[in-house]
């Protein structure tokens, strides 16, 4: 016994395209990123890439932490600054302050 079965497919060419759009360029930078690290490190072991790669991501958090460490001090002050100032603790001495000094 035969059956004929029939079904249709829709497709979405504007949601394909969008979502191939929105994919390329993560594609793209991932595999420029794949075959510059495959160049730099094409004659190495992979004991040694590890060691290049762990000195070469030290030098460039050392270098970020260099160049941004006055940025950084200041967020972290700021930030503890903040917290402080809403403990309970904090308020009480400042109030026994202000009312020692009278101001």
């Amino acid at each position: 016994m035969e059956h004929i079965v029939q079904f249709a497919i829709g497709i979405d060419d504007k949601t394909i395209q969008n979502r191939i759009e929105e994919h390329a360029y993560t594609d793209v930078l991932n595999k420029l990123t794949k075959e510059a690290v495959d160049s730099v490190f094409a004659h190495t072991s992979a004991y040694s890439r590890e060691i290049m790669w762990k000195s070469l991501m030290e030098n460039a958090l050392q270098s970020f932490l260099e160049e941004r460490k006055d940025e950084i001090i200041d967020k972290a002050a700021n930030m503890l600054a903040d917290r402080f100032q809403r403990t309970k603790k904090y308020r009480e001495a400042m109030g026994d302050a202000i009312a020692k000094d009278g101001e």
